[in-house]
């Protein structure tokens, strides 16, 4: 094991991206009215509430390593890497908007970490909790979790991190 030599500190930080203010469409099956009034909907908001933390790892030899935390039960999986200790965290996004309206978001499936070294790492397998189609609650709000895949290939080092972009609209 090659302890002494690569440190590897990941975080990944998910910043949200303004959601867009949506306006409700008229009744689809009714008789179109030019005159009649539109309805506003509340202005989306996105908080990031906990950023996405693949811990701290050492590789454990030569080559690739990688982090899975599931987005739905926080489990991570550790291969080729051993773990350091800390906390490895789910993301976890609120969002505020019109209650019961439908709503789509909005994440890559990948995305690239750089180290405070020079060194990249890989975030794929970006996936949410989020039902098919989800809606705001009747609270006004939604909140979900998003977990993924850290790679580290060649024995890459470093405190990595990296914008995750969120994005929101109405249905």
């Amino acid at each position: 094991m090659n302890v002494g030599t690569l440190i590897l500190a990941v975080l990944a930080f998910a910043l949200p991206m303004a959601g867009a203010t949506a306006v409700a469409q008229d009744c689809q099956l009714c008789a179109s009215r030019p005159d009649a009034p539109k309805v506003s909907l509340r202005p989306l908001t996105v908080a990031i509430d906990t950023t996405l933390d693949f811990s701290t790892a050492v590789h454990t030899s030569r080559g690739s390593g990688s982090i899975t935390i599931d987005a739905r039960t926080g489990r991570r999986q550790i291969i080729g890497l051993v773990a350091l200790g800390g906390p490895a965290l789910v993301g976890t996004v609120t969002i505020t908007g019109e209650p019961f309206a439908r709503i789509v978001v909005g994440m890559p499936r990948t995305n690239v970490l750089n180290s405070n070294l020079g060194a990249m790492a890989d975030v794929t397998e970006i996936r949410t909790d989020l039902p098919p189609h989800p809606a705001i609650g009747a609270n006004g709000r939604l909140v979900f979790t998003f977990g993924g895949k850290l790679t580290v290939r060649n024995d890459a080092a470093g405190d990595f991190r990296g914008r995750i972009p969120v994005t929101v609209d109405y249905e």
